[in-house]
């Protein structure tokens, strides 16, 4: 069985919470920052942005496709979006994965949990979406 541990990363947005949540939840935002990388690409993403729905985020990437499916289980526009994550071509079980954005001074600071599986996995590809979703919240 696989080491279940929890990451909790902080980042500082200079734009209001709403656009550090809109980025989490509307698919034209979603497609240019959630699990893109240099050498993939987003296919699809499909979003029903309610308690108990799902969302899927259909990569490419060399030729494989990877879905990144879940479901919401908690919306509070703009301050907090809680939700299931599976991704088993990348770690197998179901991670919990929460977005606390708090307003300060300036801007907002994004607090981002992920638990129920080895976060060691996914510890680095959220620190790289977080540096793009930084561009995508600063134009």
């Amino acid at each position: 069985m696989e080491q279940s541990s929890r990451l909790i990363l902080s980042r500082f947005f200079s734009v209001p919470p709403s656009a550090v949540f809109d980025a989490w939840t509307k698919p034209e935002l979603m497609k240019s920052w959630l699990f893109k990388s240099l050498d993939n690409q987003i296919l699809s993403i499909k979003t029903d942005l309610k308690v108990g729905g799902k969302f899927s985020i259909l990569e490419l990437n060399k030729n494989e496709k990877v879905d990144h499916f879940g479901e919401y289980l908690e919306i509070e526009r703009p301050n907090k979006l809680v939700f299931t994550l599976e991704v088993p071509r990348h770690f197998s079980g179901v991670s919990k994965v929460s977005i606390k954005i708090r307003n300060k001074q300036n801007g907002c600071e994004l607090i981002f949990s992920q638990s129920g599986i080895d976060t060691s996995k996914t510890k680095e590809s959220w620190e790289v979406m977080f540096e793009m979703l930084k561009v995508v919240t600063d134009n």
